[in-house]
């Protein structure tokens, strides 16, 4: 594990600069709803990013993640780039599966969550379907694997 933070050091350093993306399609992906729990722990090993600020939803970004509930690597679907940072690869955040609000709004039109005039309405529509994962081919040794995967957002939570 100790060999692994600087490994995901280094990805998350050559990430961040800007790369000719590619997709791949969501069906390459093996969506398992229940690889992790809502809030659960986790610690990033990659991010794919993406090109934009996928304002409009038009794709996912790619995080692979270890729980540090099971060990389990897992690959995260997320429209949220979240601005890791380099060291990032050390900190613990929670994943927060597609039932949870985070999540929900973050996977949401913002133009029509300004109008919205209770917050129960949140994700009451049925989410934008998404078909395609950002991919940066630099670094498929990584992307390209067979990891369970969820769809959600990742943040932190308080204790």
């Amino acid at each position: 594990m100790k060999i692994i933070l600087p490994l995901a050091f280094l990805i998350f350093v050559f990430t961040s600069c800007d790369h000719g993306y590619e997709f791949w399609d969501i069906s390459k992906f093996n969506i398992v709803d229940t690889a992790l729990k809502d809030n659960e722990e986790i610690k990033l090993l990659y991010s794919s990013r993406g090109p934009g600020n996928n304002k409009d939803l038009e794709y996912y970004i790619q995080i692979v993640a270890v729980s540090q509930k099971t060990g389990d690597t897992v690959n995260i679907l997320t429209t949220d780039e979240n601005g890791f940072a380099a060291d990032d690869g050390d900190r613990v955040f929670n994943y927060f599966n597609q039932d949870n609000l985070i999540t929900k709004i973050t996977q949401s039109d913002l133009d029509k969550l300004k109008d919205l005039k209770n917050v129960d309405d949140i994700g009451k529509t049925a989410p934008k379907k998404i078909l395609k994962v950002a991919r940066d081919p630099k670094f498929d040794d990584i992307a390209d694997n067979t990891y369970p995967t969820v769809i959600g957002s990742i943040g932190t939570t308080s204790k």
